[in-house]
């Protein structure tokens, strides 16, 4: 069965979502135990000059997608195999693809695809096991400039929404909602390991807060705050652990004593600054700047 969401509209023009400086995919070994992180045995696993960012891990199978731009300035969907180590084109369309994003129900992916013609977005799912059958999920233009988003489950997500300010919206494919939760946020939004609840970024005043939003509850708490001075990029371990990179550091929080920790990196990871993150298990995906 396909999975019918909601509409994507971006103007690159306007909303600078896929900066494409120069980046790499490092794969770490990541050990918890007792709310403590060990990184381990960096890897670059895009090892290629140019953009290559936004992973995403499969949840169920040894895979991380992610978005690649090749020497013709030409940006695709590529898939890397974690068992054999090598590396898939997935999309390959005169368009443009960025942000994959596994759908719930695990056969398709999603992401978003820059039209070249005349700079539409458009919210578009691949078939995984047959790249080549593709359906938009949602046109550009039907309700404003929808930049990242987070899945709860097959009707229900969180959205970014370009505007005055950049808003959050609730949506619930089955009720006919789209609800805007919250302003002034930023671009990290994740679903919260074994809860059914998103997390996200907010400027409040000069500070920027995680927090949680729960539809069941129709709720909203605070989790943490976030670096002022960092990009706010986070992820979650499995084990419930929240992860922000900050310059060229990683930082975990601890829940019991509500302060943030660094995690020491090892010495043969480049010192560069680190942005975007992912998490599947044991392994920890960090984008490095080149």
């Amino acid at each position: 069965m396909r999975t019918r969401f909601f509409v994507l509209s971006l103007w690159l023009t306007t909303l600078p979502l896929f900066a494409q400086n120069g980046t790499e995919i490092y794969l770490v070994d990541l050990t918890e135990k007792a709310g403590r992180l060990a990184v381990a045995n960096p890897r670059n696993i895009s090892n290629k000059p140019g953009y290559d960012n936004q992973p995403f891990f499969h949840p169920a199978k040894p895979v991380l997608y992610y978005t690649s731009m090749m020497a013709n300035n030409q940006t695709d969907i590529w898939a890397y195999d974690l068992k054999t180590g090598t590396r898939t084109q997935l999309t390959q369309t005169p368009d443009a693809e960025y942000s994959p994003t596994v759908l719930p129900g695990l056969s398709h992916l999603s992401c978003i695809v820059q039209r070249k013609s005349n700079g539409d977005q458009d919210l578009v799912s691949y078939q995984l096991d047959k790249p080549a059958i593709t359906e938009i999920l949602l046109e550009s233009q039907k309700t404003g400039k929808i930049g990242y988003q987070a899945w709860l489950n097959a009707n229900e997500a969180v959205v970014f929404v370009l505007g005055e300010p950049n808003s959050m919206h609730y949506l619930n494919k089955s009720a006919g909602q789209d609800t805007v939760i919250a302003s002034q946020i930023g671009r990290s939004l994740h679903r919260i390991p074994g809860q059914n609840a998103f997390s996200f970024v907010q400027q409040v005043g000069s500070s920027w807060k995680i927090r949680a939003f729960e539809p069941g509850r129709n709720q909203i708490r605070d989790i943490a705050d976030s670096h002022p001075d960092s990009e706010h990029y986070h992820a979650w371990t499995d084990a419930g652990t929240l992860l922000e990179s900050r310059g060229n550091e990683l930082w975990r929080f601890d829940a019991t004593t509500r302060q943030w920790q660094p995690v020491p990196l090892p010495t043969t990871l480049p010192r560069k600054k680190l942005s975007r993150l992912a998490v599947q298990g044991k392994t920890l995906a960090i984008v490095l700047d080149e």
